[in-house]
């Protein structure tokens, strides 16, 4: 085993590696700052092939976010300089829960990533602050629903307040308990 250079996750682990090194000298010559794939590219060319490791298991997206975090922290906690740049992963600290989850991150999820991870999601009014709670699974019923939270978001944010009938001032709220 090696020094740790970055962590991170995949559910297709063969498919990230190759992706990986294909991608490595394309994307490294255009990036200014440190990343994954020029520190891929440098080990390549000083003659060693970067190997990895399955640290941990997780069954759900967001148990999967947070373990990537918990593990890139202690590896910045013990003195390695990881590649990792995204929020709460840049940086050592004390480990996170469910409820330290970035709002960014769980936009991104799928409605089946988000039910399966108990991700509540709400409508929110700006003008009225009026607010509106969501049942996921009763969006997955729908003939066409949106692929992701952020999705939704979108699709709500350009129709009126169902209370003050306002356009454009809905927004969505997600968290986790």
């Amino acid at each position: 085993m090696g020094t740790p250079i970055y962590v991170g996750q995949t559910n297709d682990l063969p498919e990230r590696i190759l992706s990986r090194f294909v991608k490595c000298e394309k994307e490294a010559a255009g990036k200014r700052t440190d990343g994954i794939e020029r520190r891929i590219a440098s080990l390549l060319h000083s003659g060693f092939v970067a190997s990895y490791q399955v640290l941990d298991y997780q069954l759900t997206h967001l148990t999967s976010l947070i373990s990537e975090t918990n593990w890139a922290r202690k590896c910045w906690n013990s003195g390695y300089h990881l590649a990792n740049r995204a929020e709460l992963q840049n940086a050592g600290g004390p480990p996170i829960g469910r409820g330290d989850v970035l709002r960014s991150w769980m936009l991104k999820f799928s409605l089946t990533e988000a039910i399966a991870d108990d991700v509540r999601i709400s409508i929110a009014c700006e003008a009225c602050s009026a607010a509106l709670p969501i049942p996921l699974t009763k969006i997955s019923e729908l003939e066409k629903p949106a692929i992701t939270i952020s999705e939704l978001g979108r699709v709500w944010r350009s129709e009126e307040c169902t209370f003050c009938t306002i356009v454009g001032k809905r927004r969505v709220r997600v968290w986790v308990e």
